[in-house]
């Protein structure tokens, strides 16, 4: 193409105008670092009021955080600006699933805690509706989108991992019938049929893995969310908001184990992303500052199963990558002379190490309750006695657990039985566990595939690789907590979304193969 003389000089007029943006632009950034030091201020006189005097090492503690308020403030001041540019990338991304998410997300908050008598006696009460309102919500655009084919998600609900998590709810509104509480089995089996329909349109409208990687980044700003929630509760409600020396949130209502599992996911997602095995870093101080804030979060909660199922997620992901289990190998070599030379110096050594992983281990709990896994095993016995009754039917889903076992137990301000698969088995017998087993098994299989696949991209590696780690954690915690059978399991539902992108683009590879083979 041929240009004039002054069609060429025109690029030279935004120079000047860059440059008066920029002028413009010191103010405001002037303003933004101001309320950040602010905020710092704030935080460490918070952290000198409440620690100080709370031990005898409170002062050195205080110390300690003061000195690395330091280096910290520096990470904060570079991470400012990556954040801002991924708040303007969800913003350009917005799509309709979007606020829909948020409203499931909203619903899964607790603000009070009841007992089953409570919940028998008053079941829709005004704390309920923030829970009921915004399903409903959710439930009515997903049967307006599926009339008007925007999209029609019918098919995706009923083929591949949603399928499969689509059969499990059937079968958990099927024990309706015979349930201890029909109208709880009924509610809870509908609203998780919900969720998953939800996650259905998602997978039926996805574009590509990039809608994936948008819905794992916006769940995670629920996970950020409710932990910075959890954290402004310490400043106004320093008792409760540490319950038992434990980080837990008082308003809304988050245990110390919601809270070890969140800060737990934020690590592993910011470990990921700061050494990829497969593509390059970006957004280095924000993923480090991500980091610090979900370990420190993690290691406050005391949560034993949240911190063993962080460490085998960072297994998971040395055991993937070879140039991480080549830096393990070496580093392991490097440090196995200097820990020979100072057991040699100290014998004690080895059994002062012993002493501190188990008092860590023990939480200043006793040997009984330590054996019985804070009082698990009591419950998970009881309720196998109470399905060995009805061996083939279960007791009725998400009914089971609370009012056949945890409320003859006495303990009925606990919700769930702290086990997804005794909740499933009891509830439900195998009918309900076989389809909620095979979607687990099926999404570790396809991450798995694609992280060991060279037809997929870099990225799209990268973002299984992180899955595959998150499912692990997961997977682990689903042994001793409710995370993947409970209205709503986020996380893992992105995972499952993810891991059916995976087998339906290698489905789609393996037809085509098919017919270039018959041309």
């Amino acid at each position: 193409m041929s240009y004039s003389v002054l069609e060429r000089s025109k690029p030279e007029a935004p120079k000047f105008e860059s440059r008066n943006y920029a002028v413009e632009a010191r103010p405001r950034r002037t303003v933004w670092l101001l309320l950040l030091f602010i905020a710092v201020g704030f935080s460490i006189s918070a952290t000198v009021s409440l620690l100080a005097g709370s031990s005898p090492y409170g002062v050195l503690v205080v110390a300690g955080i003061i000195g690395l308020a330091v280096p910290l403030l520096f990470v904060m001041i570079q991470a400012a600006p990556e954040a801002l540019e991924n708040a303007r990338e969800l913003a350009h991304n917005w799509t309709w699933w979007h606020p829909l998410w948020f409203f499931i997300f909203f619903s899964m908050l607790v603000f009070r805690i009841r007992d089953v008598s409570e919940a028998k006696a008053n079941p829709l009460d005004a704390f309920a509706m923030l829970r009921i309102l915004p399903e409903a919500f959710v439930s009515l655009t997903l049967i307006v989108r599926l009339i008007l084919k925007k999209p029609n998600w019918l098919g995706a609900l009923f083929r591949g991992i949603p399928g499969a998590m689509a059969v499990y709810c059937l079968v958990c509104l099927a024990t309706t019938a015979w349930s201890v509480n029909a109208s709880w089995t009924a509610y809870k089996s509908l609203e998780f049929l919900a969720d998953v329909s939800l996650l259905a349109a998602i997978v039926a409208s996805a574009e590509g893995s990039f809608t994936y990687k948008r819905l794992v980044d916006w769940t995670l700003t629920f996970y950020g969310v409710s932990l910075l929630g959890v954290w402004s509760n310490l400043p106004i409600w320093p008792t409760e908001a540490m319950d038992g020396g434990r980080l837990t949130g008082v308003v809304p209502v988050e245990a110390s184990n919601s809270v070890g599992t969140s800060g737990g996911v934020l690590a592993i997602v910011a470990l990921c992303r700061l050494m990829p095995v497969f593509g390059a870093v970006k957004h280095r101080a924000w993923y480090m500052l991500l980091l610090v804030f979900g370990l420190v979060s993690m290691v406050l909660s005391k949560t034993r199963n949240s911190e063993a199922a962080f460490l085998f997620a960072v297994a998971l992901i040395v055991l993937l990558s070879q140039r991480l289990r080549r830096m393990a190998f070496w580093g392991g070599l490097a440090v196995a002379p200097l820990v020979t030379v100072a057991i040699l110096l100290n014998n004690r050594l080895l059994s002062t190490a012993w002493e501190l992983v188990l008092s860590v281990a023990e939480r200043d709990q006793s040997d009984a309750a330590i054996g019985s896994l804070s009082g698990r095993t009591a419950w998970w016995s009881y309720g196998i006695s109470q399905l060995m009754h009805h061996p083939f039917t279960g007791l009725g889903a998400y009914a089971a657990g609370r009012f056949a076992v945890l409320g003859k137990l006495g303990v009925g301000s606990a919700a769930m039985m702290h086990s997804d698969w005794i909740e499933v088995l009891i509830g439900t017998s195998f009918w309900g566990l076989i389809p909620f087993a095979g979607a687990l098994i099926a999404a570790w299989w396809y991450l798995y595939r694609c992280i060991r696949s060279n037809d997929f991209s870099p990225d799209q590696r990268q973002l299984a690789l992180e899955l595959f780690a998150l499912l692990g954690m997961l997977t682990m915690h689903s042994f001793f907590n409710d995370e993947l059978s409970w209205h709503c399991p986020l996380l893992y539902f992105a995972i499952l979304g993810y891991a059916e992108f995976v087998r339906q683009r290698q489905k789609a590879e393996h037809s085509h193969a098919l017919e270039h083979r018959r041309w």
